[in-house]
């Protein structure tokens, strides 16, 4: 009989791509694990990865080896979600990753809505922990995340789009802001009238967002040179900027829209934007009918639909 841990590590280092994501996910070091895969290889007597280039790959005879290990794994990971599946929602866990980037008031407000789905004494724990994009596809391709939220996407055939959505980006100031008070210029009117007077300065996320990239490229088409009042990678001191009056900002509006109905900030130039900004709700193939995933896809969808985002 083959090692039933050994035949594991084989899993995980082929499903990962390599030694170091592999030795992470399974929490031991990168020299045990290449150990235990040598041990493998021997008790096999076939050679299971090559070198490529500064990765691995694996063999003919690796592949073989690893479809007889997809189907015995995967079973196993089947049974365990038709026996969880069974489990009573309060002893249920959903664990939602997080793109750095992404706001945690939006995000906040999608779990909200999930929970309220259910009784008190029938809720899900949720978790919710921020990643790095590497750290969200990793995390996602072993199942450590139940879905994740990422303006960017995470392709990976293993993966499937539970939701994405398309919401108006919109410019923003304080509740008492002397200008723009006609709300139903054109967008190119109202930002042209703007630019021209060349008084105002602008609230800025960090250049290592996407979304900043997005801005930087409509200034650029309007041949517009900003002035930068305040940068930050957090989403949440950027609208407590605006509401200070240190400048004038562009968000999607799922991260601002509550703060607008509060009318603590101001849109100004037209509700259906300048731009679209898109968010997503990704999960892994196996878990794309789990019932807690889909119910939390439902609530993705709310928030970010029109008839919730209401202006």
């Amino acid at each position: 009989m083959y090692n039933y841990n050994h035949l594991y590590y084989f899993y995980v280092t082929a499903k990962a791509g390599g030694v170091t994501s592999a030795s992470t996910h399974l929490r031991i070091s990168q020299p045990s694990l290449s150990s235990q895969l040598k041990v493998l290889e021997q008790s096999l007597d076939l050679k299971l990865f090559q070198k490529a280039g500064r990765t691995i790959e694996l063999t003919t005879s690796g592949a073989e080896v690893f479809g007889f290990c997809r189907q015995m794994f995967e079973y196993s990971e089947k049974m365990n979600e038709q026996i969880s599946k069974r489990v009573p929602s309060s002893t249920r866990k959903i664990c939602i990753g997080v793109a750095e980037h992404i706001d945690r008031s939006f995000v906040a407000e999608v779990v909200s809505l999930f929970l309220k789905k259910y009784d008190v004494e029938k809720r899900p724990k949720v978790t919710v922990i921020s990643a790095t994009p590497a750290q969200l596809q990793e995390k996602l391709r072993f199942k450590e995340f139940d879905a994740v939220v990422s303006d960017t996407g995470v392709i990976d055939s293993n993966f499937f789009d539970l939701e994405k959505a398309e919401v108006p980006v919109v410019l923003t100031c304080s509740s008492n802001w002397k200008g723009g008070e006609n709300n139903n210029l054109s967008s190119s009117d109202i930002f042209d009238g703007i630019v021209e007077s060349g008084e105002s300065q602008w609230i800025m996320p960090s250049p290592k967002f996407k979304f900043r990239a997005e801005i930087d490229k409509f200034f650029d088409t309007k041949k517009v040179k900003k002035k930068i009042a305040f940068e930050s990678d957090v989403i949440g001191s950027l609208v407590h900027a605006v509401n200070d009056e240190i400048g004038l900002a562009f968000f999607p509006l799922l991260y601002v829209n509550q703060f607008i109905r509060e009318k603590t900030i101001r849109m100004i130039g037209p509700k259906e934007g300048y731009w679209k900004y898109q968010v997503s709700l990704t999960c892994h193939n196996q878990n794309k009918d789990d019932v807690l995933v889909q119910t939390f896809a439902d609530s993705f969808r709310a928030i970010c639909s029109n008839d919730v985002m209401t202006v």
